[in-house]
């Protein structure tokens, strides 16, 4: 039996050296690498309640996810759950974890499993909404999406998925007014010009679609999405030269741009 002596040495030696705590240390997954070693002192050390132990492998599976490592992720989450199966943030990033890694299906039933234990979550609604849209369920999307926006109006996200939906399902108008609200809140967001510009390309509303072109390539000269847009608007127009230009400055920012290499083909040109 250690003697008080003992103790006070010990704790000496701590406030001299300094003594990491694995538990705080094993909170701080901003820094996954030392997040990981910390909680896997935890989850090993056997010494630990069956709740620090799930909490310590929800935490791991954080800090897998934010190194891009899904899997392990998931291997965590699931463990953690398998401890504490009500822990809706779990559900959540093993969500999301899923949908990274490409498994839509799987994605879809944890972020549903979220939202009944927490069913005013608008971001699980705006996180299964983008879901649905991946694997072309537009009608639920929508659903989805509008729901996220009722719970939060400030969600620039999941207005951006509602008009991908109604874009797909050619309501080009909703969607034109769905992109207008977020770009309101992301105003330098090249993508969303590009989107809108499309939707306005639909309608034949060529100004405002070469407006939105115009403005994407000057947030985003180095990406291939603006150019191409702005590429088919100059050929409906009839302005070949300056169509061959944006295609070639789309190839220019991805040479293994096939779209571009094509409509350069169909003009008769060599990309």
């Amino acid at each position: 039996m250690r003697t008080p002596t003992a103790f006070a040495f010990m704790f000496l030696g701590c406030s001299i050296a300094g003594c990491a705590d694995p538990r705080s240390e094993c909170a701080d997954v901003k820094d996954p690498d030392r997040a990981i070693r910390a909680c896997t002192k935890i989850i090993d050390g056997g010494r630990d309640t069956k709740h620090n132990v799930a909490i310590a492998l929800y935490n791991r599976g954080i800090a897998h996810n934010r190194k891009g490592n899904y899997d392990g992720g998931i291997t965590d989450l699931t463990r953690s759950l398998d401890l504490s199966p009500n822990n809706a943030k779990a559900h959540f990033n093993r969500a999301v974890a899923h949908f990274s890694k490409g498994d839509t299906e799987a994605a879809i039933a944890d972020y549903t499993h979220t939202l009944r234990l927490r069913p005013k979550d608008s971001l699980a609604y705006g996180k299964r909404a983008a879901a649905n849209l991946k694997k072309d369920d537009y009608e639920a999307t929508i659903a989805d999406a509008t729901e996220a926006i009722r719970l939060d109006p400030t969600d620039d996200s999941a207005y951006a998925t509602r008009a991908a939906a109604y874009y797909f399902k050619g309501r080009y108008d909703q969607a034109i007014a769905d992109f207008t609200e977020a770009i309101r809140m992301t105003p330098n967001d090249a993508k969303r010009y590009v989107a809108r510009g499309w939707a306005y390309y639909q309608i034949v509303n060529i100004a405002s679609a070469l407006s939105d072109a115009d403005r994407g390539v000057a947030l985003s000269p180095g990406t291939p999405a603006p150019h191409e847009l702005r590429a088919s608007i100059h050929q409906r127009l009839g302005r070949k030269d300056e169509a061959i230009a944006d295609l070639r400055a789309a190839l220019r920012a991805d040479p293994a741009r096939q779209e571009s290499r094509n409509a350069l083909q169909r003009l008769g040109v060599e990309p």
